[in-house]
């Protein structure tokens, strides 16, 4: 289905608001779609920088969280205005 003339979507679904048939698979698709736009990152936020930390737990997705002795390492998918903020603490 055509929703604009240069706009094809990727995904159709069918759902109803009245009976909540196919809402499952919508909220699936809006959780992939958002997460597609996250890049993962490794980063080592010194201890000092809890608000990022707190951060990345707020709107990223934590695949791994260690304290060593610089900081914390967090390996996670952030959005991109947060990747911006954690650029200086990046590894890789």
């Amino acid at each position: 289905a055509l929703v604009h003339g240069r706009v094809v979507p990727e995904v159709v679904l069918k759902a109803s608001s009245r009976t909540g048939e196919g809402l499952n698979e919508v909220m699936e698709a809006v959780e992939q779609a958002l997460l597609s736009l996250n890049a993962m990152v490794e980063v080592l936020l010194p201890y000092a920088k809890g608000e990022l930390l707190n951060d990345i737990h707020t709107v990223g997705t934590i695949v791994e969280e260690e304290f060593v002795a610089e900081g914390t390492r967090v390996v996670a998918y952030v959005p991109p205005s947060l990747r911006g903020r954690l650029k200086p603490y990046i590894l890789k």
